[in-house]
């Protein structure tokens, strides 16, 4: 039951988020970006994990801030798909991006990374509570990188950017779910710790 309800959300929430206009998208991305950069766990970071953006998606888009983290002289790394597993790759300024058939953008070159010692993560998804339930795209990926970190005693701050549409009263969640430290969107900053 739980899992058709997660089904209806993911669908509808992507209906909703691929219907935004170019200049809204920008936008809004634009502002809560701002707010992102302002997180102490992304100021004083020294590593930070951050998606990079799927633009037919209207994922808050994140190269601005790819961008910034790099010029800040920050360690900045980015998740790589790769045979149906999450793996790490670092970003580089200037990074060309190749556009695939599915998931997001790859960097060229691509420079795979072991780095495990992140001080924040910045993570996509389709929706999320005020707990920090997370409804991603339904392939685990982040589940597993998070618990994977856990196994090697790394525990990062876990940032969910999204728009606040996206954020709803509750979320359905499994009991492998990962949930969010905070959600940032346009209209602010949501601490799940204490769901304000």
């Amino acid at each position: 039951m739980a899992r058709n309800i997660k089904e209806e959300l993911r669908r509808d929430l992507l209906l909703s988020r691929r219907a935004m206009g170019h200049e809204e998208w920008l936008l809004k991305s634009g502002t809560a970006c701002e707010f992102l950069m302002g997180l102490d766990a992304i100021r004083h970071g020294s590593r930070i994990h951050c998606y990079v953006s799927m633009s037919a998606d209207r994922e808050v888009c994140t190269m601005k801030v790819l961008e910034q983290l790099s010029s800040e002289r920050k360690e900045v790394f980015m998740p790589y798909i790769d045979q149906g597993g999450m793996r790490v790759a670092a970003y580089m300024p200037g990074h060309r991006f190749v556009t695939r058939d599915s998931g997001p953008p790859v960097p060229d070159p691509l420079i795979i990374s072991d780095e495990v010692r992140f001080d924040a993560v910045i993570v996509p998804l389709v929706g999320a509570d005020l707990r920090g339930a997370r409804i991603g795209y339904g392939k685990g990926w982040y589940d597993r990188f998070f618990e994977s970190l856990l196994a090697s005693g790394i525990r990062p701050v876990r940032i969910g950017l999204c728009f606040g549409f996206q954020v709803l009263r509750e979320v359905p969640s499994d009991p492998w779910d990962q949930f969010l430290d905070l959600l940032v969107t346009e209209n602010g900053i949501v601490n799940c710790m204490s769901g304000i």
